[in-house]
């Protein structure tokens, strides 16, 4: 997927992240990027953290936390893109 409509979903998606009571833990799991925490939040709420740890069928099986880890973090964000609202 294109990556050049992330920057207006990430900032959509930012304007919910006020809602989170844990920003800092979750940016942290993101690997330091806050874009990928704000459309966690955006979809996942409460369960943003434990989902990064899930292995996820449309990401092959593999588990976000260790894709961003591995410098594949745009494979989350067009999981997390990919998203029904």
């Amino acid at each position: 997927m294109e990556m050049s409509g992330w920057p207006v979903f990430a900032n959509v998606c930012k304007e919910a992240f006020g809602a989170c009571n844990f920003q800092e833990k979750l940016i942290e799991e993101c690997g330091q990027q806050p874009d990928i925490a704000w459309a966690a939040f955006y979809h996942l709420g409460d369960d943003s953290i434990p989902w990064l740890y899930r292995h996820i069928p449309s990401l092959d099986g593999a588990r976000p936390i260790d894709l961003i880890a591995s410098g594949d973090a745009d494979s989350v964000r067009n999981c997390l893109w990919g998203f029904p609202c």
